[in-house]
């Protein structure tokens, strides 16, 4: 596996001996989460064969150069396969290229095939066109809404942002315009088109096909719907893989090419004040990630490590972590975000199935650490989303070199080795004044039961919460007693030494979040107890759903971020100042005393202590 960047867009070469090459073009949206460590196994399998396997980002997306707000993003993503099917000719000394795409990914390839010489076969699976594609994600987001009880518009008549994809009007009718079966010309002499049931519409499109003389081939297999899951259930379609390299193999190529030619490979790649480079790291280097280094680094600044969220690769939802380091670039500050074992490029340590909560991504974390440190020699501060936030907790509690703390909707302080991801999805519902609130709700009732919702499940997690927190309040009467520790007094241990040793902790959530539920659990309502903590700073978000799917809310927790380093950092140089315009404050629940405007019921936490913690810092620095 070998990571380079063509005409700015991240790639990953999977080297071959072949004379025919593949190109696989991945799907937008958060469905480019769930495919990416399936689709990783597939470019192995081709190059085991080999066929020299080539997977890239498309401009704007992953960790590829370009931003949500530039223009002509569409036919960006059309030139980058463009240019990926050039550069493994030139570089790999293919003849013969076969695209292969899925959902949209598909769609895309087809598209692109028309314009390429070199194409001479496709591989389509589950493809779906645009219009359809934006439809889905429109729905979606309605569902969101309704479940997170959000108001944000899926088009506000500029934008179109649902599920991971932000896209303007124009790139946006370009998508919708989208469509193989409405192709004029041949894009491909060959195509194997796969589904995983046999759909009318997968039959019209394989005639549409033939119409236009590419011979088309249309096989139904089933296992292709284990990569529709979310990314910690998804699995690899072994029998759809194996079809698909058996497929390329049987077509005409030359058995041997000369040896690859990578060696003016672009290894890294300058976006605005960043240079970014892909690289390989812990023991037998198998861990993954990319590290952001400032063109003009503060020399007091710590270094930034992003651990991924849930089994997603590292540049999480919505490209969340690749936004926030290159803001921190503009700052000065050094990052990495990585991919824990099992997940994303990193080995796969942990099965074909990623595992959010497991002891090996701790240990990743911590590999992760010592890493950044040694490149960056300076502090590091740890930040996490959701499960990433557990282990971020976990490397600051084990490792003393950990500077700094940010956890970002929190789901576990807690994690029993073994237990199935989907215990957070059965335990971890809506606060309970969620509920309450909605009791008297006739429209949130019939949502439930349209749902088929598992109202006896809710009432029995609702009572347990209630039991727990009565438990965790005559915790520290269960403490006195001699040998002693329950879990509760064991988190709250946790937390208090992260104090002692002055380790300064952002701890974000929204407000609507089941996070908010655990913290409640464990420190009392609004997390009274921990934030008595002077070293401790806890931010609600008004209005967010658990991923922040909105570019409102994920600028909002950027600058957060910014903000914080700053303060307990304030002797960096070279920092950009904050632009006003830049932070919008509709987003961030009100930072002081009081009910957030609307929620009498929630109190935001303000930062208790901040002169003294900058003292302290002060003091220790």
């Amino acid at each position: 596996m070998i990571p380079l960047y063509i005409s700015g867009c991240f790639s990953v070469l999977h080297p071959g001996g072949g004379k025919r090459g593949a190109l696989i073009c991945g799907p937008l949206s958060d469905e480019a989460l769930n495919s990416y460590r399936p689709l990783v196994f597939l470019a192995e399998q081709l190059a085991g064969a080999d066929i020299p396997a080539l997977r890239l980002a498309y401009y704007g997306t992953g960790d590829s150069a370009g931003e949500d707000d530039e223009p002509d993003r569409f036919n960006r993503w059309v030139r980058s396969i463009t240019d990926g099917v050039a550069w493994l000719r030139a570089h790999c000394r293919v003849e013969s290229v076969t695209l292969i795409g899925y959902r949209i990914g598909a769609s895309l390839a087809a598209r692109a095939a028309g314009d390429i010489d070199a194409v001479d076969s496709l591989v389509l699976l589950s493809p779906i066109g645009g219009r359809q594609l934006t439809h889905e994600l429109t729905l979606a987001a309605r569902i969101s809404q309704r479940v997170w009880q959000t108001t944000h518009k899926v088009d506000d008549r500029t934008w179109f942002e649902s599920h991971g994809l932000r896209i303007d009007h124009p790139t946006r009718d370009a998508l919708n315009a989208l469509d193989v079966r409405k192709l004029k010309t041949c894009p491909a002499f060959r195509a194997l088109l796969i589904e995983s049931s046999k759909r009318p519409a997968a039959l019209d499109l394989a005639k549409s096909l033939e119409s236009i003389g590419t011979k088309a081939t249309f096989e139904v297999c089933e296992d292709l719907a284990h990569m529709q899951c979310d990314s910690h259930v998804a699995r690899i379609p072994c029998v759809t893989f194996d079809r698909i390299v058996g497929w390329v193999q049987s077509l005409p190529a030359s058995s041997a090419a000369p040896p690859n030619d990578i060696l003016d490979a672009d290894t890294s790649v300058g976006i605005g004040q960043a240079r970014e480079t892909p690289i390989h790291f812990g023991p037998d280097q198998a861990l993954f990630g990319i590290l952001s280094r400032p063109s003009r680094p503060s020399p007091n600044a710590p270094a930034v490590l992003l651990v991924n969220t849930s089994a997603n690769p590292r540049w999480g939802n919505a490209r969340i972590a690749v936004d926030l380091a290159r803001s921190l670039a503009a700052d000065g500050l050094i990052s990495l975000r990585m991919d824990a074992p099992g997940m994303g490029d990193s080995a796969p340590l942990t099965g074909e199935v990623g595992q959010p909560y497991t002891e090996a991504t701790t240990s990743g974390a911590l590999h992760a650490v010592a890493e950044l440190e040694r490149r960056a020699q300076r502090p590091v501060v740890v930040l996490g989303v959701c499960s990433g936030a557990y282990h971020a907790l976990q490397a600051a509690q084990r490792d003393g070199r950990v500077a700094g703390l940010i956890l970002v909707n929190l789901q576990r302080f807690v994690w029993r080795e073994g237990d199935p991801p989907d215990t957070v999805r059965r335990t971890d519902l809506r606060p309970t004044r969620f509920y309450l609130r909605n009791i008297l709700s006739v429209q949130a009732w019939l949502r439930l039961l349209r749902a088929d919702f598992d109202v006896a499940n809710l009432l029995r997690v609702v009572a347990t919460r209630q039991v727990r927190r009565a438990i965790a309040g005559l915790d520290p009467l269960v403490n006195l007693l001699p040998g002693i520790t329950t879990r509760v007094g064991g988190v709250r241990r946790t937390m208090q030494t992260l104090g002692d040793r002055r380790l300064p902790v952002l701890y974000v959530l929204g407000c609507n979040d089941p996070g908010v539920e655990e913290l409640a659990e464990y420190f009392g309502r609004n997390g009274w107890r921990l934030r008595q903590q002077s070293n401790v700073a806890i931010r609600m978000l008004e209005g967010a759903d658990h991923t922040l799917g909105t570019h409102k809310l994920r600028v909002t927790l950027i600058q957060l971020i910014r903000d914080w380093c700053r303060e307990n950092w304030p002797e960096q140089s070279g920092a950009v100042q904050r632009d006003a315009s830049d932070h919008p404050q509709s987003g961030l629940a009100t930072i002081a005393s009081g009910s957030i405007p609307g929620r009498p019921d929630i109190v935001p936490l303000e930062l208790a202590g901040a002169t003294e913690r900058r003292e302290s810092m002060a003091g220790r620095r």
